[in-house]
């Protein structure tokens, strides 16, 4: 699939890069938005000084994070406009014209959107 980011090959979850609150460490607890989508840090936070120093994990940006989203199968690219309207972290729903909404009424809930052009996939 041309716009396939991330694929849990195992059946699990996903772990992404994500901005994450200061003072995140490995194991904690976090939750991502009001609608119930929460991650568990798997890096401590990147510092200011690490990024600098270029000793924060492989890939990870000052003030992120590796969390693993329990339940997200797969990360998808979106079009640059598909959901706009839609807040990071927000309930994602699909309309029968397969257009992005945020309102579930009518609608097949999809996922959570991670950022302006991502996509988490929720499992069945």
């Amino acid at each position: 699939m041309k716009n396939k980011k991330m694929h849990a090959y195992t059946g699990g979850s996903i772990t992404v890069p994500l901005t994450v609150p200061a003072g995140t460490v490995s194991g904690d607890l976090i939750a991502l938005g009001a609608d119930g989508l929460y991650g568990w840090a798997t890096t401590d936070r990147v510092t200011a000084d690490q990024a600098t120093k270029g000793t924060g994990p492989q890939g990870l940006t000052e003030g992120q994070a590796g969390v693993f989203l329990p339940g997200i199968v797969a990360s998808i690219r979106t079009a640059a406009n598909a959901m706009t309207g839609i807040a990071d972290f927000a309930k994602v729903y699909q309309t029968s014209a397969k257009a992005f909404t945020a309102t579930a009424s009518g609608n097949t809930f999809v996922g959570y959107r991670l950022n302006a052009t991502t996509l988490a996939l929720r499992s069945n």
